[in-house]
């Protein structure tokens, strides 16, 4: 994908070959374990081929015990509760209706509330099932204990946050009981004209969804994978609200009672979603709120254009924090580079944001809202997907001369005296 340099800036000094830190599940973790033996084995005169194959010997070892604990734990394996099954809690009692999805730790059901005589309500379930060896986790713990936070503000500061209705344990899970909320971003985003949102629809999820991300930071937490799959739009009366899901690695930044900027630990295991992650993620440091906002960027950048960073297609850590640190450094590719200036300001200005500094998220809103003028993208529009669907003509057009051309060489190669009216259908 072709480079352009754009706005070069002077170097920060910053770090860029520092090495990765491996991922939250330790599954790289014995890729230096050879050479580790080899040294090893060198210093006391060992045999070194004798010693490495034992090493490729546990290492395959521990491998396999790892892809055994998945298969018993994961999605997959795990029973699902089928539709007709009754949750009970001290205050309700719920239906299982149907399964909206499956993730490492648990699934989400939607339910039905039983005892209400004035209505059916319908809810979302999300279940953590106990950890290997009957290990209790500690997600879903996060989430509660977020939502309980999200609840003490003002309505309009907690717009974007689910409403946490009931919650309880049974022998085998812990779940919560939550408002029910529409299709993902990511979701909505696959079902448009070539995945592409248009300009005016970028701008206003941008807008929404950084509030989002702002109110979640001013009760002390930050999310760590923020990604279009975990922004939702609402249902019914709500349907144009955008929510922010799934806590459960979120974490609090600032000290409880302080409120003092927590001090970062010394290396970080790698934990969250490779394409949004934060260069500092890949890098093994602590996270801070403006990881979250990196993260955030490159989810606004591939609602112009799905997958359109060059980092997109690969899932080697190594490739992918080059490719961001390209961006920061003002190598853009050139659907970046032919952005309005004021998203190449945003870049610039999260790039600057320190550990402890304080995200101005109004000055991120004016620079969206800069962009669109620039653009003449009218933010009064309805999202995409709310509009009439409309037909795109000039990819029909091209689809339909593609096969007349196809059908056109077939038919009249055949008959070399006929050359001429090939040629006449081709240029026209």
């Amino acid at each position: 994908m072709p480079f352009q340099k754009c706005s070069p800036r002077k170097s920060k000094g910053k770090e860029d070959d520092e090495k990765l830190v491996e991922s939250g599940s330790g599954e790289d973790s014995e890729d230096s374990d050879e050479e580790d033996m080899k040294k090893k084995a060198t210093k006391k005169g060992a045999k070194v081929s004798k010693d490495l194959k034992e090493a490729k010997k546990n290492q395959e070892s521990k491998k396999v015990k790892k892809v055994k604990r998945k298969m018993l734990t994961g999605p997959m394996a795990r029973k699902k509760m089928s539709p007709g099954v009754i949750i009970n809690t001290d205050l309700h009692k719920y239906e299982i209706l149907a399964v909206l999805g499956a993730g490492g730790f648990g699934d989400v059901y939607k339910v039905q509330q039983l005892d209400n005589s004035e209505k059916k309500i319908s809810y979302a379930l999300k279940t953590e099932t106990n950890g290997p060896n009957g290990k209790s986790l500690n997600r879903l713990k996060v989430e509660m204990t977020i939502f309980e936070e999200c609840e003490r503000l003002p309505i309009e500061r907690k717009r974007h946050f689910v409403e946490m209705i009931d919650k309880g344990r049974t022998e085998n899970f812990k779940f919560i009981v939550m408002e029910l909320v529409g299709t993902s971003i990511d979701n909505l985003q696959k079902k448009m004209p070539r995945k592409r949102f248009s300009f005016s629809t970028t701008i206003k999820l941008g807008l929404e969804t950084v509030e989002a991300i702002g109110h979640l930071h001013d009760i002390g937490y930050i999310h760590r994978d923020i990604k279009p799959q975990n922004f939702t739009v609402g249902v019914a009366e709500k349907a144009d609200n955008i929510y922010l899901l799934d806590f459960g690695i979120a974490r609090r930044y600032i000290e409880k009672y302080t409120k003092a900027i927590r001090i970062p630990r010394r290396q970080v295991k790698f934990i969250g979603t490779i394409r949004f992650a934060s260069r500092n993620c890949h890098l093994g440091k602590e996270q801070s709120r403006r990881d979250d906002l990196e993260s955030w960027l490159y989810m606004l950048l591939e609602f112009t254009q799905y997958a359109i960073l060059p980092w997109s297609r690969t899932i080697n850590r190594e490739i992918v924090l080059r490719e961001k640190q390209r961006l920061f450094n003002g190598k853009f590719i050139k659907h970046v580079a032919d952005l309005p200036s004021p998203i190449h300001r945003i870049i610039y200005y999260i790039d600057d944001l320190t550990f402890q500094g304080t995200p101005d998220y109004e000055y991120i809103g004016v620079a969206l809202k800069r962009a669109a003028a620039l653009k003449d993208a009218d933010l009064n529009e309805p999202f995409d997907w709310k509009k009439p669907k409309e037909v795109d003509v000039s990819f029909i057009v091209e689809v339909i001369l593609y096969f007349y051309q196809m059908i056109a060489i077939h038919s009249f190669s055949k008959f070399p005296s006929s050359n001429f009216l090939l040629n006449d259908i081709l240029r026209n």
